[in-house]
């Protein structure tokens, strides 16, 4: 009976012992297992957009270790940008950079109204504004979450048609705009023909000569090669543009609070980094255009505010005293 017992207590022992290294195997196997984060947007591995992906990459990292597994898809690999934020809203991906969230919030066209900025610095101060916040404020309903900003940059109009020197010779373009209000109605009051595509069918729209021209900031000008189907370059900057960092609202909500927390800060870091690498670029930009064979002129800025403004009465038509509201904040900044 003795040995019996002894058995028995012995075996019992090891049983405890065995299953608790079990657990413990289980739950160290749980602290290695990142989370899965996918990240599409549609330009190249050259762009700014992808190198800011990969900064924010790096610092997620460093502000939580271990906790995401990071994987970048460029090139419109993964859909366009209308259809990389659709597989937000069913999780079909986590993450993406889009200029075209208007479609779920249509107040964003405002800021994108045209010579709403001065410079970089106001567009820094508006992004962390309470004006941007309250606009954004509906998305989560929506399925989708802003976490960050990049810059797209200051936009200006090429065409394969003549020069642009002053807002009556984008009479009658043709000209290709993203899917945004903001853009559609810049273009109607200069009197051209505004054609919303998306950037992914650009380059053969102007190749095949369906639209005559386009506007974009520099970097995407170049770094979609569009020069090489356009030969005139007008230096409006009668945009500027931000494109929009957004996330799963469900992948979010998925997350521990101190990983969501690196995930913003992560985000906002590398949207800061990006706007002032851009910033250096842009003067390297126009050499490599003018390189390319691109014909350069610089109209009255003042001539383009002045022809642009009908833009702001469409949307003070539309959303009345909070669109008025919100351009008189952001102006004040």
């Amino acid at each position: 009976m003795i040995m019996t017992t002894t058995l028995k207590t012995a075996f019992g022992g090891g049983l405890r012992v065995t299953l608790a290294a079990a657990l413990l195997a289980c739950s160290s196997v749980a602290a290695l297992a990142a989370t899965e984060l996918k990240i599409g947007h549609g330009h190249s591995e050259q762009h700014s957009f992808h190198l800011a992906l990969e900064k924010f990459a790096e610092l997620l990292e460093e502000k939580a270790p271990g906790t995401f597994d990071v994987s970048i898809f460029a090139n419109a690999q993964l859909g366009s940008e209308r259809e990389m934020q659709e597989q937000l809203t069913f999780g079909g991906l986590e993450m993406t950079v889009t200029g075209v969230l208007g479609i779920y919030e249509p107040k964003l066209a405002l800021m994108e109204l045209p010579f709403l900025f001065r410079d970089r610095d106001h567009v820094l101060a508006a992004q962390h504004s309470e004006p941007v916040t309250n606009l954004v404020a509906d998305l989560p309903s929506k399925g989708l979450r802003l976490v960050g900003f990049l810059e797209n940059g200051f936009r200006n109009i090429t065409n394969s048609v003549r020069p642009i020197n002053a807002p009556g010779d984008v009479n009658g373009l043709k000209i290709r705009t993203p899917e945004n209000q903001a853009q559609i109605e810049t273009f109607r009051a200069l009197g051209a023909q505004p054609t919303p595509m998306p950037f992914s069918e650009l380059y053969a729209a102007l190749r095949q000569g369906v639209v005559d021209g386009q506007e974009n900031p520099l970097q995407n000008i170049h770094d979609g090669k569009l020069y090489e189907a356009q030969a005139h370059l007008a230096l409006t900057g009668h945009i500027y543009n931000s494109a929009y960092v957004v996330v799963s609202e469900a992948f979010f909500q998925g997350l521990p609070a101190d990983a969501q927390e690196a995930l913003l800060a992560a985000a906002d870091e590398a949207g800061e980094w990006q706007l002032y690498y851009m910033a250096e670029r842009d003067g390297e930009l126009l050499q490599m255009l003018r390189d390319e064979g691109m014909e350069v002129s610089e109209p009255d800025k003042d001539a383009f505010l002045e022809a642009t403004a009908p833009a702001y009465d469409v949307f003070y038509q539309q959303y009345g005293d909070e669109a008025r509201d919100f351009v008189t904040a952001i102006q004040g900044l």
